[in-house]
C-alpha cells in the first residue's frame, strides 16, 4: 500500500533544503481559494457533515492547527493528472519560472503553492490526489479523524481485515485478490464496512482505528483479521489500541481506577507493554507520581536491575514446540488464530509470507538465512519460545577501527580489538534476546544468552548491563516531585476522578493528555507545555473542548501540577539514562550522532529519552507522517 501524504518535502533547492513550509489553519481557506482560481476546480462546495469541512480537503488540511501540506481530492471525471500538470506547468512558464521548481507529477500532482496566493508569505506543498470515485476516495483518505492514529494506520488496518477475507482495499476501492477485479459495491464505504465488519456495520465503524477495534470486539475471527496489522504495528514501533470494553466493564474499570487512586495499587505490566514513568501521572494520578519516583530511585541505587533496550529490527520469535520441533516466526505468526504461523521449516516461512501478500522477498530470504543458525543455537531439550530482535544479517563494516551497524534508529559501534568486537568479526548475523515464554499468551520471563548454544557465524546478545555503577540523582528534582505529590496529590486525583470525567463526558482526558505529549515529542520540544494544551485540545477535540476547558478551569492548580510532575519525572529519568549511557559498555550507541542507547528497562518501567530516541524513531519509521 502506498504510504499516504509525502509531508511537503517534494520541492527542494540544490542543497537539498525544502522550498516549502507548514501552513497555519487560518491560511488554508484563502490558499485553497487561490488554487480554485488557478485550476478552475471546486474544492470547497461539498461539505463533510461530520467535520463540517470541505469533503475534498483530505488528511489534516484545514483540520489541524498546522499542516505539512495541502491534500486536495480531484475527480478524474473532471480533469486528468496529465491535463492538470500541463495547466500548472503552463502557468509557471507564463510567469517566467522554471516549472521543475513548481510542478511535479508522480502518483499525484504536486504544486509549490504561495500561501494565500502571496509569495511573500512563503510556500506550501499542495498534493492533488486523483480519484475515479470521490465518495470512496475522500472516505479512504479521511481515516485519522478523532483518532490517536494517522489515516495511514487506519488504512493498513482495513487492508489487514480485507486480506483475511481474500480481498484487498486501497485508494481505488475493494478488490478480489483472486481476480483483481473491483467487487460489486466496492466503492461504497457502507458496503465495505459490512463486508469487513459484519452486516450491521456502517462507514462510521471504519472511521478510524478505534472505531474498527470497537466493531471487532466480539468478532470470533478477530485475531485472524488483525494478524497483518499487528505485524505492522510491531514493525513500526506503534502500540496496539486497548481492547474495547462493554458498559458493565466500564463501571468495573471505573471502580478499579478509584481503588488505584484512593487506596494505591502496584502497577501491573504485561510482557513488553511497560510504561514511561512520566506517563504514570496520567494513568494513576498521585500514585503514579509516587511509583515513578520509587522506580527511578531504586534503579539508580541498583543499576544492575536495569537492562539495555536494544533497537533491533525486525522482531523475531524462535524456540521449540512441546514436541521439540524448532520454530522461527514473527509476532503476527506467533499469535495467529486463523492459520498456523509457527514455521518449522524455511519453506513454511515462505508460504506464510506469500499468504500475507505484498513484496516480501528480502524478508523471506532473511528468515531463511537465520533459520539454520537459530535452530542450532536452541538446545534440543529447550521448550518454549524466545523473543528477540535482529541486529545485523551480514558482518558489519569497519569504520574508524570499529564495527558499525544500524538495524533501526540507533547506530551501534564496537571496537574491532575488543572482546566483543572479535566476536562480531567472526559472525554473519547477530540477534539480541530479551524474554522467553512457555507458550503464546504466557507470561514473559527474562532470558540470557547463556541459555543458548554457541554457533559459528551467529552472535547472540542479551540486554544485561556490564558491571554498572551506582548513580546519583538530582536531589532537588526528587524533592520537587515529592512536594507535588504531597501538596497537589488530592487535587490531581480529583482532576482524574473517573465519576467526574464520566459525568462531564470527558472520560478520555488522561489519554488525551498522553496523546498531546506524544505530539510534542514529535515536534521535538516541551516548551510552554501547559500553555499549548488548550489550543491542541481545541483542534483535536473541538466538540469536547468546552467541557474540558470548564473542568480544567475548575482545577487549574491540578492541571499545572500534572504537567509539572511530567516534566520533573522526565528530567529525573533522563538524568538516569544519561548516567547509564556514560558507563562503560562494550557497545557504543548513538542517535543522530548523539551518544546514547535507545533506553533501559527496570522496575517495570522503560527509561527512554523521548526527545532523543522516540522523536528520531518516529521520523525514521514514519517519514510520511512527520
Amino acid at each position: 500500500m502506498r504510504l499516504l501524504f509525502e509531508g511537503g518535502n517534494v520541492f527542494k533547492d540544490k542543497d537539498g533544503k525544502p522550498l516549502t513550509q507548514r501552513i497555519n489553519q487560518s491560511d488554508v481557506p484563502a490558499t485553497v481559494m487561490w488554487l480554485e482560481q488557478l485550476t478552475g476546480l471546486d474544492f470547497t462546495s461539498d461539505i463533510d457533515p461530520e467535520t463540517n469541512k470541505p469533503q475534498r480537503w483530505l488528511g489534516s488540511t484545514g483540520k489541524a492547527t498546522t499542516s505539512g501540506d495541502l491534500d486536495l481530492a480531484v475527480d478524474l471525471n473532471e480533469i486528468s493528472k496529465e491535463q492538470l500538470a500541463a495547466k500548472l506547468t503552463q502557468w509557471a512558464q507564463s510567469h517566467g519560472e522554471d516549472p521543475a521548481l513548481w510542478v511535479k507529477k508522480g502518483g499525484e500532482v504536486h504544486l509549490r503553492t504561495p500561501i494565500t496566493g502571496d509569495p511573500k508569505r512563503g510556500f506550501v506543498q499542495t498534493d492533488f490526489m486523483f480519484f475515479p470515485n470521490l465518495d470512496w476516495g475522500t472516505f479512504f483518505y479521511a481515516g485519522g479523524t478523532d483518532s490517536a492514529y494517522k489515516g495511514m494506520v487506519r488504512n493498513v488496518l482495513m487492508s489487514s481485515l480485507a486480506k483475511s477475507l481474500g480481498l484487498k482495499v486501497g485508494a481505488n476501492g475493494m478488490f478480489s485478490r483472486t481476480t483483481n477485479q473491483l467487487v460489486n459495491g466496492g466503492l461504497d464505504p457502507d458496503y465495505v464496512a459490512q463486508t469487513l465488519l459484519g452486516k450491521k456495520a456502517t462507514r462510521k465503524d471504519l472511521k478510524n482505528v478505534e472505531n474498527i477495534y470497537a466493531a471487532l470486539a466480539r468478532d470470533p475471527n478477530r485475531d485472524a483479521k488483525l494478524a497483518d496489522f499487528r505485524e505492522y504495528l510491531a514493525r513500526e514501533g506503534l502500540r496496539e489500541p486497548e481492547s474495547p470494553v462493554s458498559e458493565n466493564d466500564v463501571h468495573f474499570l471505573a471502580r478499579l481506577r478509584d481503588r488505584i487512586v484512593n487506596q494505591g495499587m502496584v502497577m501491573i505490566t504485561e510482557g513488553v507493554r511497560i510504561e514511561h514513568p512520566e506517563d504514570m501521572v496520567f494513568d494513576l494520578g498521585s500514585q503514579g507520581i509516587q511509583q515513578a519516583i520509587t522506580g527511578i530511585v531504586n534503579t539508580a541505587r541498583e543499576p544492575n536491575t536495569a537492562t539495555v533496550k536494544w533497537d533491533g529490527k525486525p522482531a523475531i520469535i524462535f524456540g521449540r514446540k512441546p514436541n521439540g520441533d524448532f520454530v522461527l516466526t514473527d509476532k503476527a505468526g506467533f499469535l495467529a488464530k486463523g492459520y498456523d504461523g509457527l514455521a518449522t521449516s524455511p519453506d513454511m516461512i515462505a508460504r506464510i509470507m506469500a499468504q500475507r501478500g505484498g513484496e516480501r522477498g528480502e524478508l523471506v530470504a532473511l528468515y531463511q538465512k537465520l533459520f539454520p543458525l537459530l535452530r542450532s543455537a536452541v538446545p534440543p531439550d529447550f521448550r518454549g519460545y524466545i523473543q528477540g530482535d535482529l541486529l545485523y544479517s551480514t558482518t558489519p563494516q569497519v569504520v574508524n577501527g570499529s564495527y558499525v551497524f544500524q538495524p533501526n534508529t540507533v547506530t551501534y559501534s564496537v571496537p574491532v580489538d575488543s572482546d566483543l568486537g572479535k566476536k562480531v568479526g567472526q559472525s554473519e548475523a547477530a540477534v539480541v534476546i530479551h524474554t522467553a515464554l512457555e507458550a503464546p499468551g504466557a507470561q514473559a520471563q527474562p532470558i540470557r544468552a547463556a541459555a543458548l548454544k554457541p554457533v559459528p557465524g551467529l552472535l547472540i546478545l542479551d540486554p544485561s548491563l556490564k558491571e554498572p555503577r551506582n548513580i546519583k540523582l538530582d536531589a532537588a528534582t526528587v524533592n520537587s516531585l515529592k512536594k507535588i505529590a504531597t501538596a497537589q496529590g488530592a487535587a490531581i486525583d480529583q482532576l482524574f476522578n473517573p465519576q467526574e470525567l464520566r459525568a462531564r463526558k470527558i472520560t478520555n482526558l488522561p489519554q488525551l493528555m498522553k496523546t498531546y505529549i506524544n505530539s510534542r515529542v514529535r515536534e521535538g520540544n516541551f516548551t510552554n507545555l501547559l500553555a499549548g494544551f488548550g489550543p491542541w485540545i481545541q483542534a483535536k477535540e473541538p466538540a469536547k473542548a468546552p467541557r474540558i476547558f470548564e473542568w480544567a478551569t475548575e482545577n487549574k492548580a491540578a492541571v499545572a501540577a500534572v504537567f509539572q510532575a511530567f516534566l520533573d519525572i522526565s528530567k529525573l529519568k533522563n538524568d538516569l539514562v544519561r548516567q547509564l549511557d556514560g558507563q562503560t559498555h562494550d557497545v557504543q550507541a548513538s542517535i543522530n550522532n548523539e551518544p546514547g542507547h535507545e533506553g533501559y528497562v527496570g522496575q517495570g518501567m522503560k527509561f527512554v529519552d523521548r526527545m532523543r530516541f522516540s522523536a528520531a524513531n518516529f521520523a525514521r519509521n514514519n517519514p510520511d507522517l512527520t
